[in-house]
């Protein structure tokens, strides 16, 4: 069950969610796009993924989400989870993305640098025809030996006259023991 959220923990994430209001009963969140139909699919998508559907009310291109959860009568961690989820779903639609330091930037613009030049990330291992700058790393997971990690060597007895326990026997009396008498 979810842990219903107290006052101070309510209005420490309504902090960290845009244009989000509220309290421990309830928070909510009325946004204008161009294509309402568009965010209420994705937000229907989300809230089914998360199993927690919040109150949608539609006026033209106007909506507003109220969060909280019945079961526990009150704001949990679910509708924190949920509203933030909305607002990126609210920035996708406006076509805009969030980076990783919180700044708002077009879809655009995302993807070149401050300079405005794109960056490229460099790959993460070289091509074969490559090496790495300084260093012949070997590739994952690649075994330094033909045996590493390849489990016990299995050998034939050499003494045919033993009796070596076998996948389905019973337990022999000890191993390379002979059982027959020898005089």
């Amino acid at each position: 069950m979810a842990t219903l959220l107290d006052d101070r923990l309510v209005t420490d994430a309504l902090h960290g969610l845009q244009e989000w209001s509220g309290g421990t009963d309830r928070i909510s969140r009325t946004v204008t796009v161009d294509d309402p139909d568009a965010l209420l699919a994705a937000v229907a998508e989300a809230a089914d993924s998360l199993d927690h559907h919040p109150e949608t009310a539609r006026d033209g291109n106007a909506l507003t989400f109220t969060l909280w959860t019945h079961s526990a009568g009150g704001v949990t961690e679910l509708d924190i989870a949920l509203a933030s989820r909305i607002d990126d779903l609210v920035l996708i639609t406006q076509h805009l993305v969030r980076d990783a330091t919180g700044h708002v930037h077009s879809v655009d613009d995302a993807a070149t640098g401050t300079s405005g030049e794109t960056v490229t990330a460099a790959p993460a291992y070289p091509a074969e025809d490559e090496t790495a700058p300084g260093a012949n790393p070997p590739l994952m997971n690649e075994p330094v030996s033909p045996r590493q990690d390849a489990g016990a060597i299995v050998v034939p007895d050499a003494e045919p006259g033993s009796i070596e326990p076998q996948p389905g026997n019973a337990p022999a009396p000890g191993m390379h023991e002979r059982t027959d008498s020898v005089e």
